[in-house]
């Protein structure tokens, strides 16, 4: 089962012709709506920010601890001017309306029923002042609150 929070993960969106993926670690479950649900995090400077925004599906991926070398091709590498796939060497799984990897040990599969970014000044101080130091990780626009529905799970 997926420590989420404090395993990373892949979030992938887009179809199988042209798609993206990028380590999250922000991320939870939970219910909202009445429907099971996958709360994730992302910024928009990133490149599947696109494919997240224009898709309707997206996947949340967790693979065994000893390919985590892959995050640091999908964390820190950008799929505008790299092959991320090849060079992580993951194989992609096409699903009926999204796109996840052969060697992910869980996958929710998820349809996108929210989206909308952080209001910078309902931040809490502390986290607000990351957003403008350019040596923080989280440097730039705030993040995207994404939420799915959980409509598939796979576990491996």
């Amino acid at each position: 089962m997926a420590n989420i929070g404090k395993d990373l993960a892949l979030l992938t969106a887009g179809s199988p012709e042209h798609f993206n993926a990028l380590t999250i670690l922000y991320g939870a479950l939970g219910t909202i709506w009445g429907k099971n649900a996958y709360f994730a995090f992302i910024k928009p400077e990133r490149y599947t920010w696109k494919f997240i925004n224009e898709s309707e599906y997206f996947t949340v991926s967790y693979f065994p601890k000893e390919l985590n070398d892959i995050h640091s091709v999908f964390g820190y590498k950008s799929g505008r001017d790299t092959d991320k796939v090849k060079e992580a060497g993951v194989t992609p799984e096409f699903l009926t309306n999204c796109v996840t990897f052969k060697e992910a040990r869980e996958v929710f599969i998820c349809r996108k029923i929210y989206m909308n970014q952080m209001n910078r000044s309902e931040i809490p101080a502390d986290v607000t002042a990351k957003y403008n130091d350019p040596n923080d990780l989280i440097y730039g626009e705030p993040h995207y609150a994404v939420i799915g529905e959980i409509i598939g799970n796979i576990v491996r």
